[in-house]
This record gives C-alpha cells, sequence and structure tokens, in this order.
C-alpha cells in the first residue's frame, strides 16, 4: 500500500515537472515571438500610420474651426447687409420719395434703431379731438409691430421672421411699413432656399407696391428662384423684363449674366 501511494506521488510529480516545462516553454515561446515582433517594422508601421492619422485630424480640425469663422463672418456680413437695406429704404422715404412706393397710401420703412427722429412724420389725422390720439398709438403699434419682426430677421431667426411678417401684413395690409414688410418677408423666404414662397412673396410685392426701389431686386430674385427650380422658361421672360425695364441697373447686369447662362 505504502509502495502504490509512492509510485503515485511520482507520478503526480514527474507530471508537475512536465507541465511546469511545457509552461516554461510556452512562455519562452511567446517571449520569442515578442521579440520578433518587436524586431520587425510592423509596430514602425503601425506608429508612423497613428502618426499621420493624428496629422491628419488636426488638419481636419483646423478645416472645421476655419469653416465656422467663414459661415460666423456671413452672417455677421448678411446681418450688417440687412440694417443698410433699412437704413437706405428709410432713408429714401425721409427724403420724400415714399409716396411713389403704393399707389393710395404712404408706405415707410422702419430705421433699425428704432428710435424716434428716424421715424416717418405722421400721417394727417381726420378732425376730431380723439382721433389724433387713437392714429398715433395706432401707428406706434404698427413700427413696433414692423421693429420686432425686423429684429428676428436680424438675427436670422428665419421661420419666426417670416411668421411675424406675415402675421404683420395681415394685420397692416396698407400701413406705411407694409412694401417692406414685404420685401422682408421675400427675403426670408429666399434665404431659407423656398424658392416657390420667395417667389409669390416678390410677386406680391410688384404687383401691391410697383413703385418700390426694391421692384428690380425683386424681379432678379424671381428670375434666380426659377432658375434654382430648374425652369429656365420662367426664368426668362422675368428676367429680360427687368433687363427692359430697369436696362443701367446693377440688377439688369446680373440678369444679363444668368440669360447668358439659361440653356
Amino acid at each position: 500500500m505504502m509502495k502504490q501511494s509512492l509510485m503515485m506521488g511520482l507520478a503526480l510529480l514527474l507530471t508537475g515537472l512536465s507541465q511546469g516545462l511545457h509552461a516554461e516553454q510556452n512562455v519562452e515561446q511567446r517571449l520569442q515571438q515578442l521579440e520578433r515582433l518587436l524586431n520587425s517594422n510592423s509596430l514602425m508601421e503601425m506608429a508612423q500610420r497613428l502618426d499621420i492619422q493624428e496629422r491628419e485630424i488636426q488638419q481636419l480640425r483646423g478645416r472645421v474651426e476655419e469653416q465656422e469663422n467663414t459661415i460666423e463672418g456671413l452672417r455677421n456680413r448678411q446681418r450688417e447687409l440687412y440694417l443698410d437695406t433699412d437704413r437706405r429704404l428709410s432713408r429714401i422715404e425721409r427724403e420724400g420719395t415714399g409716396a411713389m412706393l403704393a399707389p393710395s397710401t404712404p408706405a415707410t420703412a422702419g430705421d433699425s434703431s428704432g428710435a424716434a427722429a428716424n421715424s416717418p412724420a405722421p400721417l394727417a389725422a381726420p378732425a376730431g379731438p380723439a382721433a389724433p390720439v387713437m392714429d398715433e398709438a395706432r401707428m406706434q403699434q404698427e413700427r413696433d409691430a414692423y421693429q420686432k419682426a425686423f429684429d428676428l430677421l436680424r438675427e436670422l431667426r428665419y421661420e419666426q421672421a417670416t411668421t411675424a411678417f406675415r402675421d404683420f401684413l395681415k394685420e397692416y395690409p396698407d400701413g406705411r411699413y407694409a412694401h417692406i414688410a414685404q420685401y422682408w418677408l421675400g427675403e426670408a423666404s429666399y434665404a431659407q432656399r423656398k424658392f416657390d414662397e420667395a417667389i409669390q412673396d416678390y410677386q406680391d410685392l410688384i404687383d401691391k407696391f410697383p413703385g418700390s426701389p426694391k421692384r428690380a431686386e425683386a424681379m432678379l430674385k424671381i428670375g434666380y428662384s426659377w432658375n434654382a427650380l430648374k425652369q429656365p422658361a420662367k426664368a426668362r421672360p422675368v428676367l429680360q423684363g427687368l433687363v427692359d425695364e430697369f436696362p443701367n441697373s446693377t440688377e439688369a447686369g446680373q440678369a444679363r449674366n444668368l440669360l447668358q447662362q439659361l440653356p
């Protein structure tokens, strides 16, 4: 019995030694493989690839930042353009040409600053003691509503501005700011690339306020919109009409350029 136990113990010992030697050989083999890998160019190539990818990522980040700066610059220029246009239209009317903007009632652009000094002179009020107060209050409400809509446009919040200008025109369809609100409505639709709406908005400006100083631009934008909708047959007569009506204008020159490009 004791002999059997000794034999079993010896067998277990030999088995353990064999496994140990085998494990040691596995470790040795793994070390040799690792050394061969380190001595090869694989890790160096991987490191080089990672370095190249890191540089490309940095370049892409730089380009994204440049594009973001460019976009922000364009937004700022757009805001300045809106303000400048609003000031110009307001100045035109203060110089006495506003009566040409609508066939029946005068129309006036609001100054972007909202200052009373840049506001149009009040219309003559009907007779009666209470009428001037009511008329002035109504005019102030109209100015405030226009300024609120224009501020949304200046902030490039086009959808909100569109809603505000449409509400304004429903409330003051023949108001002193109606023709400018109609122009800005077309601009908001055009900026959102809603060309079908822009065409209708600009056409409403042309039809309702034929003497508007923005008539030529409205015609040009209608032509651009039809071209963007891939309907050159509809763009061509509008652009040609612009050239015929305003042959020496900047808009006519742009219309001629587009006419040459139409199929």
